[in-house]
Parts: structure tokens; C-alpha cells; sequence
């Protein structure tokens, strides 16, 4: 019965300090993540995975350090778990917030019309100008991987560079890619 009283006191002093550390460094850590990933629910997701492995762990010595480093890893595993943006994906959205522009949805069919020709020539022309503005290991990869059809994989070997940063050019490429097409995307939609 002692035995019994005291692993039941041992394990309320391990679930209370878990609590407390869950508490003192949920938010410094959830900005950590969020500063890391594109929504805050991706965050969240990313937050209880790491307070899942603090929970499953034995002891740690240094608790906050532990943290971020199993947070950094987690970031890292979902962005290689992430689909890269892809052309298509490239979206706008207008005056009305619930329907977004797709790029994929202005660019027209492979057909004959004269007006649906040009309409192409126009985008392909922009969208060669903006490629030319992209710094070269941008450009680079964004080539590869869209036009192409190399995986991130293969271009971080065929570069030299490590994945992180293929992924990080290739959604630096999309972002410029993205603001510098809205002003067609605008023009498109009022005409």
C-alpha cells in the first residue's frame, strides 16, 4: 500500500509539472511555430505534436531547449510532409473574399481562338518578365520543379543544396510570382 501511495504521488508531481511547463511555454512556443508555417492551425497541429512527445518522454534535462529543438524537427518533418506550391496553386482573391482567382482558371485550354492565343501570349510574356526578375537560384528551382517536373528532391542533389533550402527558394519564386500577377489577375477579372 505505501508503494502504491507513493507512485501515485510521483506520477501527480510528473502530471503537475508537465502542466506547469505546458502552461509557462505554450505561447512563447506557439509563436516559435506559427512564425515558422503559413497558418496558425498548422501551428497548433504542429504544437500539440510537440507537447505529445513531452508527454511520452522520460526525464529531460533541460526542458525549454528540449522543446524548441523537438519543435524545430516537427516544423521540418511537415514541411517535408507539405505539398510544395505548385503553379496552379497560385490563387487571388478579389473584392469578394470567398471565391480566389487560380491562376490555372485564367490561363486558357490549348485551343485556336484568336482571343484565347493571345490571352496566353500575354500571361506567358508576364509571366517570363517576372521570372527574369527572380534572383538565379530562385529562378532556378522554380524551373525545375514547374516547368521542368524535377522533384524538390532532385533538385536539392542536382544543386548541391540542401531540401530546407530548395523549399525555401521555390516558395520565395511562388510568392513574387503570386504579388507580381495580381495586377493581371485584377485586369483580367474587370475585362
Amino acid at each position: 500500500m505505501a508503494e502504491q501511495t507513493q507512485y501515485t504521488a510521483e506520477s501527480q508531481t510528473k502530471d503537475e509539472a508537465l502542466s506547469n511547463t505546458i502552461n509557462k511555454e505554450r505561447g512563447k512556443l506557439l509563436t516559435f511555430i506559427s512564425n515558422r508555417t503559413p497558418t496558425i492551425e498548422d501551428a497548433e497541429d504542429i504544437l500539440q505534436d510537440v507537447f505529445y512527445e513531452l508527454v511520452q518522454s522520460e526525464t529531460i534535462e533541460n526542458t525549454a531547449a528540449w522543446l524548441y529543438r523537438v519543435a524545430r524537427n516537427k516544423i521540418t518533418d511537415w514541411y517535408r510532409k507539405m505539398k510544395p506550391d505548385r503553379l496552379d496553386d497560385i490563387s487571388y482573391k478579389g473584392s469578394d473574399e470567398d471565391e480566389a482567382l487560380l491562376l490555372s482558371d485564367i490561363i486558357p485550354s490549348m485551343e485556336t481562338s484568336a482571343d484565347k492565343q493571345i490571352l496566353l501570349k500575354l500571361i506567358s510574356d508576364v509571366l517570363a518578365d517576372t521570372l527574369e526578375e527572380l534572383p538565379k537560384n530562385q529562378r532556378e528551382v522554380f524551373v525545375l520543379h514547374e516547368i521542368e517536373g524535377k522533384s524538390l528532391k532532385e533538385i536539392a542533389e542536382l544543386t548541391d543544396t540542401g531540401i530546407k533550402t530548395v523549399i525555401s527558394r521555390k516558395r520565395y519564386a511562388v510568392m513574387h510570382l503570386q504579388e507580381r500577377l495580381k495586377s493581371l489577375y485584377t485586369e483580367l477579372l474587370n475585362n
